[in-house]
């Protein structure tokens, strides 16, 4: 059966070099919902409130996700979802696909650390909504989610836990 990773922890925890690396290891499609083009931006007179555009986009994605599977990838991977929306996106799955979700954590300094010094293009620097976030996510497990420390390993190092543990 195929894999759907969902990535999924707050700014900073390393969810885009996770997924980077993943993309390289296993060699696969990856998207960020960050990379749907915003229908707002894009098409000024045509009235859509944000809850519409995200689910709008999460819909899209969904799509997008299946319609690799129907063409023969074995594994794809998501990121950045609104957290409220992982359940639904990955009911939408649960019949194509093993879905894995994949959260990330790290200690409080670090985060902050990572989001001040980045330099991979990525602009978000609230610092402190990040920690909102992060507790949030601390608060909600999902059933059958892996869990993981990114404070003190690599993306390659988080890599193969990742896939060891598919492998069990």
């Amino acid at each position: 059966m195929p894999t759907l990773y969902i990535l999924r922890g707050a700014p900073g925890t390393g969810k885009t070099s996770l997924a980077a690396e993943l993309h390289k290891t296993i060699c696969c499609p990856w998207f960020e919902f960050g990379w749907i083009p915003e229908f707002r931006n894009l098409n000024p007179h045509t009235e859509i409130s944000y809850e519409d555009e995200v689910a709008l986009s999460t819909e899209n994605l969904i799509l997008v996700s299946k319609n690799y599977f129907a063409h023969g990838y074995e594994t794809v991977i998501v990121s950045d979802l609104e957290d409220e929306r992982i359940p639904a996106f990955a009911d939408a799955f649960h019949d194509i696909a093993d879905v894995r979700i994949l959260t990330l954590d790290c200690d409080d300094e670090t985060r902050t650390r990572r989001i001040l010094t980045r330099d991979n293009g990525n602009e978000y620097r609230d610092t402190e909504a990040a920690a909102e976030i992060a507790e949030k996510i601390r608060r909600t497990p999902y059933t059958g989610e892996l869990r993981l420390d990114s404070g003190n390993m690599t993306p390659e190092e988080i890599c193969k836990s990742v896939l060891l543990a598919q492998n069990r």
